[in-house]
């Protein structure tokens, strides 16, 4: 990788350091794809991908990227919000207009987990902090309960459709 014939055909010296600096940056910030990088480096995809396994760099995740471009930009952050809100797969669906199977595939992709699990341990965390608080050993299932709705926009209600 030391040496590049140029299109003159005169011999380039590459410096690696600094590609390797532009390959992370692009894939771990900018997310881009071995054939959007090779377009930027003007060299064929292959190179690309040969130069990036050469530093070990793993290919990109796409999917938060293409999760807002196709939902809008401050997409995860409503999906967030409704999770921390204890919104429920079938909630988070219907709001952003998508199955319910694909909206425990979305959370599992984000967080890296069971949603279930994760909304388990949550209400016995509460429950636990609940009786600790105020001595006793009752606790309200269920409040707080779609708060999220009044903090989110409806994605219906816009003008651009993301179904």
């Amino acid at each position: 990788m030391g040496h590049r014939r140029g299109q003159s055909g005169r011999v380039m010296k590459i410096d690696k350091s600094r590609i390797e600096q532009f390959l992370r940056a692009k894939v771990e910030i900018e997310t881009l794809t071995d054939a959007q990088i090779a377009c930027l480096l003007k060299v064929n995809t292959s190179t690309a991908s040969h130069w990036r396994n050469k530093f070990h760099i793993r290919p990109a995740d796409k999917f938060k990227r293409k999760f807002k471009e196709k939902y809008g930009t401050e997409a995860l952050e409503y999906f967030d919000v409704m999770i921390r809100h204890s919104a429920t797969l079938q909630e988070i669906a219907s709001y952003f207009g998508f199955s319910r199977e694909y909206a425990r595939q979305v959370y599992n992709k984000l967080y890296h987990g069971s949603y279930r699990a994760h909304q388990r341990q949550r209400q016995h965390a509460i429950m636990l902090t609940s009786q600790k608080a105020n001595g006793t050993s009752t606790h309200s299932v269920g409040e707080g309960k779609n708060v999220w709705k009044r903090d989110l926009p409806s994605l219906t209600a816009s003008a651009t459709s993301y179904r």
